[in-house]
């Protein structure tokens, strides 16, 4: 670890710190109180590389036994990328998109050393953000220490802020400047920002993905960028654009196969009384079979207050099939929904993006099959949703029309075994799939294997 941990009481320090001696009040600023509070929730990404190393015997083996054997071991080494936050403390991270983008497996390692594989859930491209979901329980006494956040409006300009991120491998390093400004353009490939918050703390390769922090230890933004032809010019996602990012990933369709009833890009919006406004609501789901309607405010999800988009992401993103959640309205109702399994053809249009029918003896006829093929035709390819933007470049693809045989290996001659095989799935997962691409034209089918990733 490159920071220096301090032996003061109640502040989080390292493992491997030396007892200090009780340190001068005077030292302990609002800085170094933010940093231990933040510590925390930040972490290191990377990935796994394989290198093939020279045993430290190779010259006694060879000289010895055979000089003409070179014994070499693939050892695994971790290769930094880029920084990230714990966004929930079941084990949710937010990062940049560029810093996992191009990972074939993603690696991410806590203040204690820890280490665990990670799955990407869910991407923005545009907005450059990403949420990963580490592969582990973590629960009870195992829960991770969550980022608190800041209120998005709450900025000033020349206040103290703090970077903290692994630039150049180096983890958990801190730098400290000021709010340099917000609201700046940045264009970046095919990315540009107008509400950029730019800052003087030290951002450099490796610090992206992290935190932006201020005194109070809350996360303002996400280190984004440095100008590379000057010094001291950084940038960082403002918490706007990362509450909307997750208000819309943090939701159970994503994670599981239940819902309740919101629609995949339906935004809630502020209500007159504090709390939420609900969007349109999908017809005969359970929350409008409870009663709960467009235009309904929120106060209260399971007891907890729901204020902002961001503390109701946090709390509904977890419900499981057949839960019980209490919505409390304004006007003092409180109204019980219970979560349910979603129905077919929702789980396969959601998780995929397409709709299926089963390829029956008259379809399969009328196409010149012959009765051996079984399978799932394409009916539609839906538009994808505002922020559903995975790996999804098999749409690119599949057409109207061509046949899925298989999923994960598995035969899907109807809509019931592909639905099966989707039950346990969630956002971010990659399956094999087998398709019969047709070309009408030249009345030509091709057998095709392509790499599905889940909505």
């Amino acid at each position: 670890m490159i920071f220096a941990a301090l032996g003061i009481p109640g502040l989080f320090s390292a493992p491997e710190a030396r007892l200090a001696p009780a340190v001068s009040a005077v030292r302990v600023s609002p800085t170094v109180k933010a940093v231990n509070s933040a510590l925390p929730w930040v972490v290191n990404i990377g990935t796994q590389e394989l290198t093939r190393v020279n045993d430290p015997f190779d010259l006694f083996f060879n000289q010895f036994f055979n000089p003409h054997y070179q014994r070499q071991k693939p050892v695994s080494k971790f290769f930094p990328l880029g920084s990230g936050v714990i966004v929930d403390p079941a084990g949710l991270i937010l990062t940049n998109y560029h810093v996992v983008q191009r990972a074939s497996s993603i690696e991410v390692r806590l203040l204690n050393g820890k280490s665990y594989p990670a799955l990407m859930v869910g991407h923005d491209q545009p907005n450059d953000l990403c949420l990963l979901r580490l592969k582990g329980e973590f629960l009870g006494a195992e829960a991770l220490t969550a980022a608190s956040f800041a209120n998005s409006d709450d900025l000033l300009l020349g206040e103290t802020v703090i970077s903290i991120g692994n630039p150049f491998g180096l983890e958990h390093s801190v730098s400290s400047g000021v709010l340099s400004a917000f609201n700046r353009s940045l264009s970046e490939g095919n990315i540009s920002f107008a509400d950029i918050i730019q800052t003087d703390a030290a951002i450099n390769p490796g610090n992206s993905g992290g935190p932006l922090v201020n005194l109070d230890g809350d996360l303002i933004g996400i280190n984004l960028a440095i100008r590379q032809d000057a010094q001291g010019i950084g940038f960082a996602i403002p918490l706007a654009r990362i509450e909307l990012f997750l208000s819309y990933w943090l939701r159970p369709v994503h994670f599981s196969n239940c819902y309740l009833g919101l629609q995949t890009d339906g935004m809630l919006s502020e209500g007159k009384n504090g709390g939420l406004c609900l969007p349109e609501l999908l017809a005969n789901s359970p929350m409008s079979k409870a009663g709960l309607q467009a235009g309904d405010e929120i106060l209260l999800l399971d007891g907890s207050k729901v204020t902002r988009r961001l503390d109701f992401a946090r709390k509904f993103w977890s419900i499981k099939a057949n839960q019980v959640v209490e919505f409390g309205l304004a006007g003092g109702r409180l109204l019980k929904v219970q979560a349910l399994p979603m129905p077919e053809d929702m789980l396969i249009r959601t998780r995929l993006g397409v709709s299926v029918q089963k390829l029956t003896p008259a379809l399969r006829q009328a196409m010149g099959f012959t009765d051996d093929i079984n399978g799932l035709a394409i009916s539609e390819l839906l538009q994808q949703e505002r922020f559903s933007m995975q790996r999804n470049l098999w749409r690119d693809i599949i057409k109207r029309g061509d046949i899925i045989l298989e999923f994960d290996g598995k035969q899907v001659p109807d809509t019931d075994s592909l639905a099966s095989i989707l039950e346990e799935s969630y956002s971010g997962q990659t399956f094999r799939m087998i398709v019969i691409s047709i070309n009408h034209l030249r009345r030509t089918y091709q057998p095709l294997a392509v790499d599905v990733t889940l909505n």
